[in-house]
């Protein structure tokens, strides 16, 4: 399946998490003054069409209003939570983002850690219940 993504696809990515694909991404609001991170969701496969799920000013998330893209590397959208990890390379930070409440925690300190940064996936092939 052939889709576009709103914006283009430069420094943002697209993630499966609760049953549908999300894309995350930096965008200027309609006056082109204030960046902000926007959560994208594909809900109807067949239309192609993405619905804003959420959008935050990137000062409130990074704590400043000037960034530069190349001190952000996202990681993962959670599967099931509409969280979202990243790393402010600048501060060698991991970092998430819950859209529910619109708060930022520091995770841990990266000193140290080199990327990529990737996300765990549990591998359930091995379990015995599984076995038959």
């Amino acid at each position: 399946m052939n889709f576009s993504v709103p914006g283009g696809l430069v420094n943002g990515f697209i993630q499966h998490s609760q049953g549908r694909l999300h894309y995350v991404n930096f965008q200027m609001d309609e006056d082109g003054g204030v960046n902000q991170l926007v959560v994208y969701v594909l809900e109807n496969y067949q239309s192609k069409e993405w619905t804003l799920k959420h959008s935050v000013e990137t000062s409130y998330i990074l704590g400043m209003a000037d960034y530069c893209i190349y001190w952000f590397d996202w990681i993962a959208v959670h599967p099931e939570c509409n969280l979202i990890f990243f790393t402010l390379v600048r501060d060698l930070k991991l970092m998430c983002y819950n859209m529910d409440c619109r708060q930022v925690k520091v995770i841990c300190n990266l000193e140290g850690v080199e990327p990529p940064y990737l996300p765990y996936v549990p591998l359930y092939a091995e379990l015995e219940a599984l076995c038959i």
